[in-house]
This record gives structure tokens, sequence and C-alpha cells, in this order.
């Protein structure tokens, strides 16, 4: 307690007592004795925040010349850089290019320009190359794991004496095989079981909306996939989740109706894998490729650009290779100026934000996470 201000000023026990005691018969203790120059002092002296000070002031009284003092005009704003979001949009830029590429190969299969096992052979060496990037990856992440036994073994980091050795999931403690070439086990496991539930649910899928009509089909399959490019996880980093169930869901089951059109079994099979390996396999790849390699991803998104300006372009024109380059042409330049476009409006808007933080705000704790 400040010991400059004097005992007077200074509340005591029985300024705590209201002239409400004297109604119900008690007498109210005596007030202390003042000075003849105490009150004209305590006029004098400014308003302080003060609980324990005896101030002329009420106590919800406010003072317009120290009120706004500590007033704060967006306290944690951010300004935006152009280039940043630039690359920020091509997370949306990659995934609205491989819906696109989707729809093209679903044209040119269903109007047998193109052969199904082609496509889906394409794209299943892609993923056999996505995937032995990403197992790269994540073996040399498993690899610098501080709890990890190899890297206790190699000595880079001291061996946790008190925490049990890290293991993957799906892994036999007591199995000869690694815990790598286990997991490496399980991923063949699966792929081979989707495979054959595929095949064997081919013929079902191919007679299941045969009594809806094309239009019916065309419309609900172009709003699946609008709400699969509406509701995708656009967030990067290691720590972020895999893509949303509803946007997956969606694209699964657009290429489900669609399929359905398609002539034959091997149709439907070639169109079915191909979805999931672009709607449920590909944004995985693209996640960890954003965390690991901004050139990288740059590099895919610009590939992912230029197959699908040319492909909706001969989709559209039904043309050849001069439409292709034309395609490539137009479609790479509409996507960098919308890119700039959506870029310079973010950043044109931030300047009308306007949040307002002053000493009546709540506190707010601060979580620091190590």
């Amino acid at each position: 307690m400040d010991s400059s201000v004097p005992a007077s000023d200074r509340l005591a026990p029985d300024d705590a007592f209201s002239q409400d005691i004297a109604a119900i018969g008690q007498a109210p203790p005596k007030k202390r004795t003042e000075g003849p120059g105490s009150s004209s002092r305590r006029r004098r002296r400014p308003f302080k925040k003060i609980l324990w000070f005896k101030q002329p002031f009420p106590d919800n009284y406010t003072d317009e010349e120290t009120f706004l003092d500590h007033l704060q005009r967006n306290p944690r704003l951010q300004p935006y850089q152009f280039w940043s979001l630039m690359a920020d949009v091509t997370v949306v830029v990659q995934h609205v290019a491989s819906v696109a590429i989707f729809c093209c190969c679903f044209v040119a299969i269903a109007q047998e320009k193109v052969s199904p096992v082609s496509v889906v052979s394409c794209a299943t060496v892609c993923t056999v190359l996505g995937w032995t990037c990403w197992d790269y990856w994540v073996s040399q992440e498993d690899h610098d794991r501080p709890d990890s036994p190899d890297s206790s073994l190699s000595g880079t980091y001291p061996p946790a004496l008190d925490t049990p050795a890290y293991q993957p999931p799906y892994v036999d403690p007591m199995s000869s095989l690694s815990p790598r070439n286990q997991v490496r086990l399980a991923t063949a496991k699966s792929a081979l079981l989707i495979y054959a539930a595929l095949l064997g649910l081919s013929p079902i899928l191919k007679s299941l909306t045969r009594s809806t009509t094309s239009d019916s089909i065309w419309a609900l399959s172009t709003w699946l996939l609008c709400m699969n490019v509406l509701f995708f996880d656009y967030r990067g980093g290691k720590g972020a989740q895999l893509p949303a169930s509803i946007s997956t869901n969606s694209g699964l089951m657009a290429s489900t109706v669609l399929a359905s059109r398609l002539p034959s079994t091997t149709h439907v099979f070639s169109l079915t894998l191909f979805s999931i390996e672009i709607f449920g396999l590909f944004p995985i790849f693209r996640r960890r490729l954003w965390t690991e390699s901004r050139h990288g991803h740059f590099a895919l998104t610009s590939g992912l650009v230029v197959f699908a300006s040319g492909g909706v372009f001969v989709t559209l024109t039904s043309g050849g290779l001069l439409a292709w380059v034309i395609g490539v042409i137009l479609g790479g330049t509409l996507t960098f100026l919308a890119m700039g476009i959506c870029s310079f409006g973010l950043m044109s808007l931030q300047k009308y934000k306007n949040e307002i933080h002053g000493p009546w705000d709540p506190a707010r704790p601060i979580i620091r996470r190590s």
C-alpha cells in the first residue's frame, strides 16, 4: 500500500456502514474527523482506479479524460503480403484443377475417346510414385523422432529411458519384419482389398441408377462436385487433419452416379478406382508435399493447371493438339489473373477491418504451446 497517502484518505472499516443502519435502530459509528483542508485536497486530486482509496466519485464513475487513453484499434492486425497470398491460393487451384481433370477424363471415357484402362493405369502409376515419396518422408520423420529406435541407435538424440520406443500403428512388436516394412505390408493389403471390392461391386454400380434419367444424374453430380470443392479442407501443415469427410464422400458419390452411365463394368471399375485415387489419396499427397517442398508444390500446381486447362478446352471444342495448346495458354493466363485479383481483393478489404480493444474488454488468457 502506498505510504505517501495520508491515513485520513484511506478507507476504514467505518466507511462500510451506510445510513440504513440507523433505520433499524442502530446508531451509525462515529466518523473520523478530518482536517479543514482535506476535502479541498480530495477534490483537487485526480481520479484513480484504486478501490482502497477514498475519492469523491461514485463507484460507477468514468473519467472522460483518461477513458480512451488505452484504446487500441486492430491490435492483432497482420498486413497481408501479395506473394504469400498467391502461394496460399495455389492450394485451392490444385483442388479445382483436380476436379476439372476428373470431369475431362469422364467425358473422354464416356465418348470412348480414351481407354478407361489407360486412364486408371496412368493414375495408378502416379499414385504409386506419390506413395513412394510419402513413405520416404514418413521414414525420415520417424528416423528423426527422439523416441524412435533408429534415432537412439544412430546417436542423433539420446535414447529415452522413461518412455517406450515409438511404434507406428498396425505394428506387431513380435514380428520379424521392421516396423516400417509392416506398415508397407499393411498398405499393400489395403490396396488389394480395395481393388477386389471394386471388382465385385462394379456390376452393381453399373445398374445403380438405371431407373433415373440422365438429366437428374448430371444435376446431381454437378451439385456433388460443387460440394466437394466448397467443403474441402484447404488448411496446410503437418498438424492438419485429413480431407473432410463431406468433401471426400461428395466426390466419391459423384463418381459413383457418373460411372453408372458408362457402358461396361470395366468402365465403371476404372472410373471408380480413378475417383478414389484423385479424391481420397491425392489430397493427402498434396498436403504433405506443401510441408516438405514448396518448389515441388508449385511445380505440381503448374502441371495440374496445364493438364486441366488443356483438357477442358479440348473437351469443349473437340479439338486436337492445337486446341490443347490454346487451352493451356488461355487457362494459365486466366488462372494467374484470377489468383492475382483474389489476392488484391483480399488485401483491399483489410483496410475495412475495425476491431477496437480498450480497458473495458475482458481479459483473455494467452496460452503458449511449446
